[in-house]
């Protein structure tokens, strides 16, 4: 039995270990003065990263060979993804988030009981002796391949008739060195894989090396991914922890059937019971004194009571002020509708200052929906890649619903907010909170610090193989790293709090994989040289995504060359998603945060029932009695065009662009800027013209100002 209490553990966490937190072998050099790069105070001014430590590095060969897929990874200075964050820090992302670093149940610590990609086949053999007697796989056992290259040679002739490659990973991924994590074991614990020694405290000196790493070479600061709501184990299995010291106290029980509860996924975990929430708030405030951690996602935080999170939020914020949660306030299982408490939901965090995962305006960027199959996959296009206007084979979506989508994002880019007022598709003037998302009010945060908004992360499909399943498969290659780049620009360029999933501007592909938890390094890489994006490497594996390898197969057919980025390609996306975060840094007014500002400030022209379908003109008021200096003092406004369609927006009546012109960071990049397509944006005739699937923010000089306008929040070094 281990004690829940762990600060250390042996390897396999067999055993807790008694340690001092504060002793200087545990410290970096400088650890007791390190401090976050970026003040938390302007929360509105985040941008969020998500990152896996293995994806990390698993497999970059300019990261030390000892050091791949782990926490130490992130000191090489010189190394491709490291160089990748530098680049990312400059242009003006704020935030490392990391996806579970804590002690996790499913991922064996024993180098020796592991087997990856770039260790022998053999060696697969000697953990799966199954696989010595297999058809399709045995004659590997006895060569010299590696896994990678089995898995390349495999990979040529994967079909649907033989899908090899998912075969091979199912074999692969139970003793592997992946999963993404979400399966606690002991929650404050750094977990041992992800260190070069796992026994004993090595882990939690690599972890500050991590973190000193990450503030002070690459310029982030740090956020943890964090799992109170429910256990990997419970009862008397050896994963079970919190069961085995109080049983049927810590985990949440039916209370017909005495059962554990497992609507999470796993063993349901009780926060609304006193002494659990102590043992939340202890672990929360040791890794932000401990481990310096500056900001925490919660997972699943609608299973936890909202009392709970706003006690745990006080408690660290005793050590830091300025400590920031954000979290999934998704309302379902037995507590769905406050039903045993208070949730912490999307609708019940307006006015806490905690944030949630916006859905609203990632469905409708996306199309459909995270739980979309076969067909549907296809047939639902969204904002961002055709809806109405470039319409694919399976597509039959109305005029009506493309414009209900619209008015979603443009929501969305006002920060979610249920009393911001807009003209929506029907010419009626509403609140955020009168428009639909699937029976529920669209807006409901007061501030646009409590929300998140995003079209991909690690959940269901990157955002480069949800829209090769909604784009016509005539659109050239051109085309949709511009429409991944447009999709992009509704969460960078809004005023919500942009979280990126890594990768996004990599064209990252998972090879049409629905759900990669456990899937491994084959399908969760993520390539910082920009050779390749990792698309279609093999179908998806069976359990998940069997259902829908045909229509899979018919997208990879019939797009062809069309979805294959070529490092070229990669490299612009990059180079779009960099300019995308210089020109939020560039002015306070694409980041105001405070509701009553941005309903004061923020405007959106081609509404109601005549507007142009994939078309949203954002403008931002900084004029008149309007301006505040303070936000931005060389500027009396902003106005945002995305451009959704194939159709340029030229001389756009329903604006009066005087004294407009374009962005300076655009106009420098000149025929490199996401503003150019063929053409670049301009103002003309006093009218703003934007070329098709372009992302265009045109500047007003404040009178008083003269020569070049400047950006001093861009860090270009």
């Amino acid at each position: 039995m281990t004690d829940p209490y762990s600060h250390s553990l042996a390897i396999n966490s067999l055993y807790s270990q008694v340690v001092d937190l504060n002793h200087a072998d545990l410290k970096p050099e400088g650890w007791d003065t390190l401090a976050a790069p970026h003040p938390q105070h302007e929360r509105a001014d985040f941008i969020l990263y998500e990152a896996h430590v293995r994806d990390f590095s698993a497999h970059d060969t300019t990261v030390t060979s000892a050091h791949r897929g782990k926490f130490a990874a992130f000191s090489e200075q010189e190394s491709q993804p490291v160089q990748h964050l530098k680049q990312l820090a400059r242009s003006g992302v704020t935030h490392l988030h990391l996806l579970p670093v804590f002690d996790i149940a499913t991922i064996n610590e024993d180098p020796e009981q592991v087997v990856n990609l770039d260790q022998p086949f053999s060696r697969l053999c000697d953990l799966k002796p199954v696989l010595k007697n297999d058809s399709d796989l045995a004659a590997y056992c006895t060569g010299n391949d590696t896994l990678q290259s089995v898995f390349t040679t495999l990979k040529a002739k994967d079909s649907k008739e033989q899908p090899l490659v998912q075969r091979l990973n199912g074999f692969l991924r139970d003793v592997d060195s992946f999963n993404w994590g979400y399966d606690p074991f002991h929650y404050t614990v750094p977990e041992g894989s992800y260190a070069t020694q796992p026994d004993g405290v090595t882990r939690i000196k690599e972890f500050r090396e991590m973190v000193q790493a990450v503030k002070q070479e690459i310029g982030m600061n740090v956020v943890m991914d964090v799992v109170y709501n429910h256990t990997n184990e419970a009862g008397v299995s050896d994963k079970s922890v919190l069961d085995r010291i109080v049983p049927w106290y810590y985990q949440r029980l039916n209370e017909w059937s005495g059962q554990v509860e497992n609507s999470t996924c796993c063993s349901n975990t009780a926060p609304e019971n006193r002494m659990f929430a102590k043992l939340i708030d202890d672990s929360i405030r040791t890794w932000v004194k401990e481990y310096k951690i500056d900001a925490f996602r919660w997972d699943l935080m609608g299973h936890h009571p909202l009392a709970q999170i706003e006690q745990t939020l006080t408690a660290a914020k005793q050590i830091n002020p300025d400590v920031y949660f954000y979290g999934e306030g998704w309302n379902f299982g037995e507590v769905a509708n406050d039903r045993q408490f208070k949730q912490a939901t999307q609708p019940n965090l307006a006015g806490t200052g905690i944030g949630s995962f916006s859905d609203r305006l990632r469905d409708a960027v996306r199309g459909g929906g995270p739980f979309d199959g076969e067909a549907s996959l296809r047939a639902n296009q969204g904002w961002g890649n055709g809806i109405y206007v470039q319409k694919n084979d399976l597509s039959n979506n109305t005029r009506a619903q493309a414009l209900h989508l619209a008015d979603l994002t443009r929501l969305g880019m006002a920060g979610n907010l249920k009393a911001f007022t807009f003209i929506d598709q029907t010419g009626n003037t509403i609140k955020g909170s009168e428009l639909d998302y699937n029976g529920q009010a669209a807006g409901y945060a007061n501030d646009a610090w409590e929300i998140q908004n995003y079209v991909s992360k690690h959940d269901n499909q990157t955002l480069w193989d949800n829209q090769q399943y909604k784009i016509d498969y005539a659109l050239p290659l051109h085309t949709r790293v511009h429409m991944q780049a447009v999709s992009l620009a509704t969460a960078v360029l809004g005023q919500g709090v942009p979280f990126v999933h890594m990768g996004s501007e990599l064209l990252r592909s998972k090879s049409m994989q629905r759900d990669s938890y456990d899937s491994g390094d084959w399908y969760n890489r993520v390539d910082f040289s920009k050779t390749s994006n990792n698309w279609n490497v093999g179908l998806p594996r069976q359990d998940k995504d069997g259902s829908n390898w045909s229509i899979i197969e018919t997208v990879i057919a019939q797009a062809g060359a069309n979805a294959e980025p070529q490092a070229v390609d990669i490299t612009t996306m990059n180079d779009y998603f960099n300019e995308l975060v210089q020109l939020r840094r560039s002015s306070s007014l694409l980041t105001l945060g405070k509701g009553s500002e941005i309903i004061k400030r923020v405007h959106f022209h081609n509404t109601g029932s005549e507007q142009i379908p994939g078309v949203i003109v954002m403008s931002i008021d900084n004029q008149g009695d309007l301006h505040d200096a303070s936000l931005d003092a060389a500027r009396s406004g902003l106005v945002v065009v995305l451009n959704a369609s194939p159709t340029p927006l030229t001389e756009f009546a329903h604006f009066d662009a005087t004294d407009y012109q374009l962005h300076a960071i655009q106009a420098d990049l000149g025929n490199r800027s996401i503003a150019y397509n063929g053409v670049a944006a301009s103002v003309v005739n006093q009218r703003l013209s934007v070329p098709a699937w372009s992302v265009a923010v045109f500047e007003k000089r404040h009178p008083k100002v003269r020569g070049k306008l400047s950006h001093p929040r861009i860090n270009n070094t």
